[in-house]
Formats: structure tokens, sequence, C-alpha cells
């Protein structure tokens, strides 16, 4: 039994611990290797920051970003209701500001990888 703190994570196999990390292959990433090596990691970053729904229609693949997406948002919901007093509202927005940069950052890092783990599983 593999142990989810492994950070030697095997490209070709998927551990029972990936249906919840989005920076593991999904299965349909593996069956699809040889369509996302095709793939520029480059435009896939890109198209990532400046347009997410435009990147999953690039790589067609969109469940790990949905999965970071919904990360981020409950990331924030708990920071602010924890952070909220009503009074400081610019610290809030600032708060959220962060963790939204934070979650584009994981996105477009996802993306990338995806496509080199592809490449890698290829060659």
């Amino acid at each position: 039994m593999s142990n989810p703190s492994n950070n030697n994570i095997d490209p070709n196999n998927q551990s029972e611990y990936s249906p919840w990390n989005p920076f593991l292959p999904t299965r349909r990433d593996i069956e699809r290797s040889e369509e996302l090596s095709k793939k520029e990691p480059w435009v896939a970053g890109v198209l990532s920051f400046l347009l997410l729904p435009a990147a999953m229609i690039y790589l067609n693949r969109g469940v790990n970003n949905l999965k970071i997406i919904g990360y981020v948002f409950a990331i924030a919901f708990m920071t602010g209701l924890v952070t909220y007093n009503g009074k400081n509202e610019e610290e809030l927005d600032s708060i959220g500001n962060v963790v939204g940069i934070c979650g584009q950052i994981a996105v477009v890092a996802e993306n990338i990888r995806a496509v080199t783990l592809a490449r890698k599983r290829v060659s």
C-alpha cells in the first residue's frame, strides 16, 4: 500500500488518494497521454493565466482545474468567516486577492504539469 505523503509519484499510476488531489493525473489523463503530449505547455500556462475556460477547452480537461477552484472558494470562504469583523473590509479584500492569486498560480502549474507528465508517459 502506498503512502499518501510519498513525494515520488509515478506519472503512469493513479493512487487511491488521488480523487481529492488536483495535482495527480486522473485516469482520463493517463488514457489520453498521447493527445495531451502533443499540446504545448507554455500555451496551456498562458491560457490558464489569461482565461481558464480557454485552457480547459485547449487541453480538453477540466476536473483538476475545478478541484482547485473549489479549494480556492472553500479557503476564501473559511478565511472570510474567520477574519471578517465588519470594520476593515480592505483587509478582507486583500486576503481574498492573495487567495485568488495563489489559486491562479496553482491552476497554471497544474495545467503545465499535466502536459509535462503526459510527455513523460509517452516517451
